[in-house]
């Protein structure tokens, strides 16, 4: 005969039924704790990326720097450098026309005449006309003949600014192209030959002793530290400064002035 079991008694069913209890609405409480946690870290995220966002457009993250400009300005760079590549002579050409312009803008605007004889438009012009279609093409082939007249002579790095800015000066480029600007600009005033020819003989010295003194040293930095294939466009840009003194040294006004009190002295 198999014994029988009493059955527990009540007290202890109600304990553990209490504990069930109990243990359910704690892993419930957890999971709901949980949950809401989880909720948070996502709203969290989804405030911040969208505060970056905001910054982002407005254009400003902490330490002050520009997070939309930067890249933009990146964009502008590289789509240039492929311009530059693939079509040299017309990036170039557009380049150097309008910071020829600009030039000429900032040579007007110092010396007075848009003050007192208001904006030579002629003048702005021909100032264009030069260092958009005259100037690039000669200035391109001369940049890569040095580069390459420096690796056939076999120049070291070192000295390779030197002797470059010594061939550019004293050799050939200077007395060609301060020559070349003066007859450009003459002859785009409607100057006769013997017209152009004076108006060179009459400027071409002072012109080389002030090209002497402004663009050795900017050349030396030049021929050292930027590639060749943006040589021009740091000369460019340098000439902002060199076109403006042209324009004040050599106005095409007073330039037509003494050459016609030379013709006036000749016929009395």
């Amino acid at each position: 005969r198999v014994p029988t079991q009493d059955p527990p008694p009540s007290c202890l069913t109600d304990l553990c039924s209490v504990a069930s209890l109990g243990m359910w609405l704690h892993v419930s409480s957890a999971m709901r704790i949980s949950s809401r946690i989880a909720q948070s870290n996502t709203l969290k995220k989804r405030v911040l990326f969208r505060l970056k966002g905001t910054e982002a457009r407005a254009g400003t993250i902490q330490g002050g720097s520009c997070n939309v400009i930067r890249p933009a300005w990146r964009r502008w760079m590289n789509a240039y450098e492929r311009c530059l590549e693939r079509r040299p002579i017309l990036t170039k050409s557009i380049t150097g026309g309008i910071l020829f312009g600009l030039g000429d803008i900032l040579g007007q605007t110092l010396s007075g005449q848009m003050q007192y004889q208001g904006f030579d438009q002629l003048r702005f012009i021909r100032a264009t006309l030069f260092g958009g279609i005259f100037y690039p093409l000669p200035a391109h082939i001369h940049y890569n003949f040095l580069e390459w007249l420096t690796v056939r002579v076999g120049i070291s790095t070192s000295r390779a600014p030197f002797f470059k800015a010594f061939v550019e000066q004293f050799v050939y480029w200077s007395y060609l192209s301060n020559a070349y600007y003066h007859a450009v600009l003459g002859a785009l005033q409607g100057f006769t030959v013997n017209q152009v020819y004076d108006r060179v003989a009459s400027t071409l010295w002072d012109t080389l002793k002030a090209q002497w003194v402004f663009w050795i040293p900017v050349q030396l930095v030049n021929f050292k530290y930027v590639p060749v294939r943006h040589q021009l466009n740091f000369v460019l840009v340098v000439s902002l400064v060199w076109t403006s003194f042209l324009s004040l040294a050599f106005p095409p006004d007073l330039v037509v002035a003494e050459e016609g009190e030379e013709v006036e002295r000749g016929r009395g």
